[in-house]
């Protein structure tokens, strides 16, 4: 078990051993969800622009709805360690 103490701000710092698990590095953004009683951290994968706006291998321009979708679900859903 890794521990960190919350600041007078209620700040934390991520364990190194932490950010070297979810890969992230200054700069880079994670979310907290709450489950009973227990919050879960999850990193944000990086995701290129051109997968976002579709250019990759000459798609069309704007992937749609149901693409724009699972791209974001693919950047917040939790990387293996």
């Amino acid at each position: 078990m890794v521990k960190s103490k919350v600041s007078s701000k209620g700040q934390i710092t991520l364990p190194k051993r932490v950010r070297e698990i979810l890969g992230v590095g200054p700069g880079e953004e994670v979310a907290f969800e709450v489950r009973e009683g227990e919050v879960v951290l999850r990193a944000r994968k990086r995701v290129p622009l051109e997968a976002l706006l579709g250019r990759l291998r000459g798609q069309v321009a704007y992937p749609g709805e149901e693409e724009e979708r699972r791209a974001l679900e693919a950047a917040w859903s939790p990387r293996d360690p």
